[in-house]
């Protein structure tokens, strides 16, 4: 059994370099699947491999719910952009006498109602239609070893838009190892691989991410705690990126979160958009005179959290810019059965 799982790991490793693709921007399909499902993650930037320590690990690092010694709840509602709603929920159940774990995952994207247009009725047919995504996971995680990890994740995937739909499996495979050397953690997965499906005559990949990350922390005094996370990120669709993020937790009751993604496609820490005016142009004109510059908070996210020990209840809150988008909000409520 352990070499089996050793050999999974190393097909982890060595997998993405071979399959994914460099310049592919925009060909994936069930690209909802890339969104951030809990708002402590989001928060983070996404870097949350390293600490996959409540319910969202599910959908993060599988292999994390063996850092979960109760029955675990977390459910999280995503007010995004163009009034796109996006709702996640996970549970998890550890087997102890199997040193496992085991969980399900649901999560749902609606768009709501939009008009129906056609060549003949450009203004409106008079009628509605909507689109929609479903997912549902099953996870497994084993203890290894004290400090070793592996876990995976079968999912069913349902992409429907007004009359079409289509149905996909996937999987995700995750490895957790910590160090034991000053709280320095490893950890590493790849998420939603598969087979291509065909939806509206289209033949699609799923969008295949390949992830490693690091947590350290740098401050832990029994009552102020400080973690530092990195990650690195493959997409199959797009080019690499990094996010890095930072929590501070006082009595671990009250945390505050901050986190950033730094892509090749967006400037770092500040942006010039101006616009460079021929000789002749007129640069008074408003419909010309165009600039955007200054700091640029694409990509960065800011959270709040309060957890009630007692009662084994916690809530989080992030903010994440999108750019032109404006910004998006995410609430996250947590239960753990003591």
């Amino acid at each position: 059994m352990k070499k089996l799982l050793f050999s999974l790991l190393v097909a982890m490793i060595l997998l993405p370099f071979d399959s994914f693709a460099q310049d592919k921007a925009g060909t994936a399909g069930m690209t909802f699947l890339k969104m951030d499902v809990s708002a402590r993650a989001t928060a983070l930037a996404g870097s949350f491999i390293g600490l996959s320590d409540d319910a969202s690990c599910l959908y993060y690092n599988p292999s994390g719910m063996m850092n979960l010694k109760n029955m675990e709840f977390a459910a999280s509602y995503n007010m995004y952009a163009a009034d796109v709603q996006y709702t996640y929920m996970a549970g998890t159940y550890p087997l102890p006498m199997l040193n496992a774990s085991a969980g399900i995952q649901v999560a749902y994207l609606t768009t709501g109602d939009m008009d129906e247009t056609t060549p003949l009725n450009p203004e409106g047919t008079g009628r509605t239609f909507g689109a929609s995504d479903l997912m549902i996971g099953l996870s497994y995680a084993q203890m290894l070893t004290p400090k070793f990890y592996v876990g995976g994740t079968l999912k069913m995937i349902n992409e429907n838009l007004a009359d079409e739909s289509v149905i996909v499996l996937a999987g995700d495979v995750g490895t957790y190892y910590n160090t034991g050397w000053r709280s320095l953690i490893f950890g590493m997965s790849i998420r939603h691989f598969g087979t291509n499906y065909t939806y509206l005559d289209e033949d699609s990949p799923l969008p295949m991410l390949f992830v490693f990350g690091v947590s350290y922390t740098a401050m832990d005094d029994g009552v102020n705690k400080i973690v530092t996370l990195a990650e690195a990120a493959h997409p199959s669709d797009n080019s690499e990126y990094v996010t890095i993020g930072c929590e501070y937790s006082y009595n671990d009751m009250f945390f505050a979160r901050i986190g950033r993604k730094i892509d090749n496609d967006e400037y770092w820490i500040m942006k010039d958009d101006s616009v460079d005016f021929p000789d002749n142009a007129d640069p008074a004109d408003p419909e010309l005179n165009y600039e955007d510059s200054g700091i640029n908070w694409m990509g960065t996210s800011l959270g709040l959290g309060f957890k009630m020990n007692n009662l084994g209840m916690k809530v989080d809150y992030a903010w994440k810019h999108m750019g032109y988008l404006g910004g998006t909000h995410m609430i996250t409520l947590g239960y753990a059965i003591r």
